[in-house]
């Protein structure tokens, strides 16, 4: 058996009937440095998030194929433990562009399946985003 920590076999991703990523087949391996390059616009940021299941928030989301990871689907595990596992990191700041800027401020949360009150989700955005000089020229907003 290859040593493989993730891959993905006929992977194809959809937003509604369109294909942005069509049957993609790669192995990532131990130690393995890898560059997804492409134009503006060719699926890159869609395939990571299939990778660690945030492609499936979106509502008109879908994919074809598998994605493995230590050869078990990743379907089959918790998505928390999922993206746990498989972060991303992107050059510019990489907002939910379809959530609101209360709903970006809590979503790390909400990901990781902790239960807020509204009370408390008000108060840690409004925390968040004194701390991070935002507040006054998002409130409104």
């Amino acid at each position: 058996m290859e040593n493989n920590l993730l891959r993905t076999k006929n992977l194809s991703a959809y937003f509604g009937d369109k294909e942005i990523v069509k049957n993609v087949n790669v192995n990532f391996k131990p130690n393995q440095v890898v560059a997804i390059m492409g134009p503006s616009g060719c699926g890159k940021t869609t395939f990571l998030r299939c990778l660690n299941r945030m492609h499936e928030l979106v509502p008109s989301a879908s994919t074809t194929g598998e994605i493995l990871m230590h050869e078990r689907d990743i379907n089959s595990l918790p998505p928390i433990l999922v993206r746990s596992k498989i972060g991303m990191v992107f050059q510019q700041p990489n907002p939910f562009p379809n959530m609101s800027i209360y709903d970006n401020v809590i979503a790390g949360y909400k990901l990781n399946g902790v239960k807020l009150s509204k009370e408390d989700k008000d108060k840690i955005v409004h925390d968040s985003l004194k701390k991070a000089a935002l507040f006054e020229e998002v409130k409104d907003k």
